[in-house]
């Protein structure tokens, strides 16, 4: 006996997701690349160290400036953030670690970080203020970074 043939089974194709498109991360890094090869264009091939560590130099010194303009409760104020904001941290990356998630590599590096941020930054010695404040941006990026991972669904195991 003759078997008919079965009619092939057509799926409909799945809906894409709805929403923001993310970038290509490729695509970005040419981007970045490109950019970067047009600004050591006009500044000049030759000096654009020079100017790049020139332009480190006076964010630090602005840094410091605006930070030595903050009366000494805000100072507390901000410390007090940057520590609290590294505790933060810490919690969530411990979160994304129990979910699976990647985080011992950051969490090494963003502690080795904030403590030579502001290790011995105490007193009125230079750069102090501007030590706590870059501590603060490196523990608010790193937390709102981990809060970012645990967003996403888990990790499969």
């Amino acid at each position: 006996m003759l078997s008919e043939p079965r009619p092939t089974e057509s799926r409909p194709p799945e809906p894409r997701p709805s929403g923001p498109r993310r970038p290509d991360p490729i695509a970005l890094v040419w981007v970045g690349a490109l950019a970067l090869a047009v600004l050591a264009y006009v500044v000049g091939p030759e000096r654009f160290v020079s100017h790049g560590l020139e332009w480190a130099s006076n964010l630090g010194a602005a840094l410091d400036a605006l930070a030595q303009r903050f009366t000494l409760v805000t100072l507390d104020i901000m410390r007090a953030a940057a520590i609290g904001c590294y505790g933060a941290y810490v919690a969530l990356s411990l979160l994304v670690l129990r979910r699976g998630g990647p985080a011992i590599g950051g969490l090494v590096v963003v502690t080795i970080i904030f403590v030579l941020l502001v290790w011995g930054a105490e007193g009125d010695a230079p750069g102090t203020n501007a030590r706590w404040a870059a501590g603060l941006i490196v523990a608010v990026l790193a937390a709102l970074g981990a809060t970012r991972r645990l967003a996403r669904p888990p990790w499969p195991r």
